[in-house]
């Protein structure tokens, strides 16, 4: 195993562990003035922004390195899905994600992968946009703001839109760049499948047996 794929496998180990922080309960928490944090999900904070350093150093050194392989794109590439995706699901779990994001996010990325398959069978390879890497930074920045603060850091109501509930100002103010994630994952899907529709619509150049 290389060097990026090393770290892309590390970051996969570090995804139970980040789950299992933010779903203990325990009780140690950072607290100044009204702001309190537990302990356990500050550590998964520092964890997720670990992991999601690892995921340009792992894709920056297999191309440094030549190390770059169809095995190592796929490893990266699941990692990446498992992180993002298991801490959205835990997100939504306790109420910090509106499960709405949480559902349009994950299911955007099983068509996009859908959509890939369907094309290596006409021997296409679906090329990366700007709009799908500029969702994947707003996502990442957005969930390790929510690791810090939300709208429970300031024992904010979960139904109630006070200064400091989950549908107040300050929460909306946090939960920006998950919006932006969300709008460029829906509209990169759109671009993705509006330049491949032509091969959407042809017969396979796969011959079956």
């Amino acid at each position: 195993m290389n060097l990026p794929n090393a770290i892309s496998l590390v970051r996969i180990i570090l995804v139970p562990v980040i789950i299992v922080l933010m779903l203990i309960n325990w009780s140690q928490a950072l607290v100044i003035n009204n702001y309190h944090l537990t302990i356990a999900w500050l550590i998964a904070g520092v964890l997720f922004i670990v992991a999601s350093l690892s995921d340009f150093l792992d894709g920056y050194l297999a191309r440094r390195l030549n190390k770059v392989t169809t095995f190592g794109k796929f490893f990266d590439a699941i990692a990446d899905k498992f992180l993002t995706s298991a801490v959205l699901i835990v997100m939504s779990y306790v109420s910090i994600v509106p499960i709405w994001i949480t559902l349009v996010l994950i299911l955007r990325d099983f068509l996009m992968d859908a959509l890939r398959q369907i094309l290596a069978t006409k021997n296409v390879v679906l090329a990366a946009n700007w709009y799908g890497k500029w969702k994947t930074a707003f996502q990442m920045i957005g969930l390790t703001i929510l690791f810090f603060v939300s709208y429970q850091s300031f024992n904010g109501n979960a139904s109630g839109m006070g200064r400091y509930d989950q549908y107040g100002l300050i929460n909306q103010l946090l939960l920006i760049p998950m919006y932006i994630a969300t709008l460029l994952s829906l509209y990169s899907a759109i671009v993705y499948l509006a330049m491949n529709y032509k091969y959407l619509i042809t017969k396979s150049s796969v011959t079956k047996k």
